[in-house]
């Protein structure tokens, strides 16, 4: 009993955990996507005599961010929808004795301890040998693993991009 209560509390906590990381994420593809096109446009005027290369070299550049937020948004949309299965690995993960097992409940208290952890890294291993038998958890922990990343590149990428855009954009006012 105690073990469907632990894996209920933390199927609750990665469940919010999804919800505000696909918050995030989706805020983050919007802002990179916006930088990117206006970043683009700016680019495609000032070097109005070689667009050609600017469409390559540009677009490439532009791109990164914004697919990086995108994918970002979309691991996190697929995780959430395995969310119903969540549960159901859980309590298989935890009903299966492993050292990463261990790292969900602290045995002093029966608290779990993953729903506060601030990186699932010490689980990745163990969950992804046994990507077969719990699929849910397996999608959940890699996107909370991967997602922050991509988001780091979507944010620093679009600031980047940004602050480019915004010297194409004085060069071209003076050229």
């Amino acid at each position: 009993m105690e073990v469907d209560l632990v894996a209920q509390r933390v199927g609750n906590g990665v469940a919010y955990t999804l919800r505000r990381l696909a918050t995030i994420a989706a805020a983050l593809a919007a802002f990179a996507t916006l930088v990117s096109v206006a970043t683009f446009f700016t680019g495609w005027w000032v070097f109005a005599n070689s667009r050609a290369a600017w469409a390559v070299i540009g677009g490439v550049l532009c791109l990164i961010p914004t697919v990086a937020g995108i994918g970002a948004w979309i691991v996190i949309r697929w995780a959430a929808r395995l969310a119903p299965r969540l549960l159901t690995d859980i309590d298989t993960f935890l009903r299966t004795p492993s050292p990463a097992a261990q790292t969900l409940i602290d045995y002093d208290s029966g608290q779990p301890i993953a729903a506060s952890a601030r990186t699932f890294g010490s689980m990745k291993a163990d969950v992804h040998a046994r990507k077969t038998d719990i699929p849910a958890l397996y999608i959940v922990v890699r996107s909370i693993t991967i997602v922050p990343a991509m988001a780091g590149v979507a944010l620093g990428g679009g600031l980047l991009l940004g602050a480019f855009g915004t010297v194409l954009f004085l060069i071209g006012l003076f050229q």
